[in-house]
């Protein structure tokens, strides 16, 4: 569970951002849930304000962590400074993982890792100080590792890569036995679901292919198919039923592939996933991966979660995150979003502006706007509207 990360000298944002999901003891329970940590973050902002960037940040340290070991020597890091700034770009994060909290710090540049640095502390607040300190796990400066835990001690033999993380590259590594702490991070960061990438949006694929992998997968998988499925017949006005169906193509290879029941006064029509909506056929899809994120309680990071949605469906989708009968591993979810209305759902304690002033970039939260323009329970959407809170075009 994220806490916070930022980053600067990345991309449009020169002196940083920083974006936090903690919630004090002053926001409202109906907007908490309980909770101290937010499980949904909507960023919104005019285009080019850069907020893909915002939420490339997390794709980066998420694939850094988990599949850098693979490049090649030569191969360059994909963390692009702020208009060919030859200072490092830096990144942090802090999130909560089993029983402990995390805080893992990065510094790179296109070509080497400056340094790497994770920390970690008890989750336990009771008890002895000294186990609730902050203590590092390892710190890397350059491709040297000058301390670490000697639990994890053989991590010094390996070899580092200048564009690898010791993270990635350590749960890789052949060890006679499993580092435990190391591994568990890696799980963590490895489990980010997105459609976001070095080159901004990729959105989940909609083809053949895709349709029917997820097909299977909910074939295998009643309780997701039962998710889906009951989303997709409360928001599809025409659907009364969804069912997944085999097939075999021509390499006598079965595959599966949905049909969908529409009903017209006492009949009723099955029809295939290419003669539905453009928002249901996404939906159908994109679903899979919401599953997903809620089983594994892990984070979900979408740019333009809207496309192809209606704006009533949004809240809904939003409320699998809030709800802890259908979260009870407190996933979490970050988005940006086109959608003003979305901003009545998030409360200004859980929506991040991004703006941008002479090509460079920087965003805040709402609740950090001093006066009472945004008290709890006034709407929002009139006064984003209006341009007096930021992040609108200059039109």
């Amino acid at each position: 569970m994220i806490y916070s990360y930022g980053f600067k000298n990345y991309f449009g944002f020169k002196e940083g951002a920083n974006v936090s999901f903690l919630l004090n003891g002053r926001v409202p329970k109906d907007v908490s849930y309980g909770r101290n940590v937010a499980t949904i973050l909507g960023v919104k902002g005019a285009n080019g304000a850069g907020k893909t960037n915002l939420l490339k940040a997390l794709y980066f340290l998420s694939s850094f962590c988990s599949y850098s070991f693979y490049s090649k020597e030569d191969e360059t890091i994909d963390a692009d400074p702020y208009f060919n700034n030859k200072s490092p770009s830096e990144f942090y994060i802090e999130f909560l993982y089993g029983e402990y909290v995390y805080t893992y710090e990065l510094a790179v540049t296109v070509n080497k890792v400056i340094y790497e640095r994770l920390f970690r502390k008890s989750n336990k607040s009771e008890g002895d100080s000294k186990k609730t300190r902050k203590i590092p796990v390892f710190i890397r400066e350059g491709n040297e590792i000058s301390d670490c835990l000697s639990e994890i001690n053989q991590v010094k033999i390996i070899s580092l890569k200048d564009n690898a993380s010791l993270i990635s590259s350590a749960f890789h590594y052949k060890f006679d036995e499993p580092l435990k702490i190391l591994n568990e991070v890696f799980i963590f960061f490895s489990s980010f679901i997105t459609n976001v990438r070095y080159t901004g949006l990729k959105d989940f694929s909609l083809d053949s292919d895709s349709i029917r992998s997820v097909s299977e997968y909910y074939f295998k998988n009643k309780k997701a198919f039962n998710f889906v499925k009951d989303i997709i017949v409360k928001s599809d006005l025409g659907i009364s039923d969804v069912d997944i169906v085999e097939g075999v193509d021509e390499n006598s290879k079965k595959y599966y592939f949905p049909m969908f029941e529409h009903r017209v006064g006492n009949k009723k029509f099955r029809l295939t996933i290419y003669d539905q909506s453009s928002g249901t056929k996404s939906l159908y899809v994109k679903l899979n991966h919401y599953w997903r994120a809620l089983s594994l309680g892990s984070v979900l990071v979408l740019d333009e979660f809207d496309l192809n949605c209606h704006p009533f469906i949004l809240p809904k989708l939003l409320e699998l995150f809030e709800s802890r009968e259908t979260n009870p591993l407190d996933a979490q979810f970050i988005f940006t979003s086109h959608i003003t209305e979305v901003l009545e759902k998030l409360s200004k304690y859980r929506t991040y502006l991004v703006n941008k002033e002479n090509n460079e970039c920087f965003c805040y939260r709402l609740d950090e706007i001093g006066g009472d323009i945004l008290r709890h329970g006034r709407a929002i959407a009139p006064i984003y509207n209006e341009g007096k809170i930021g992040g609108v075009p200059k039109l």
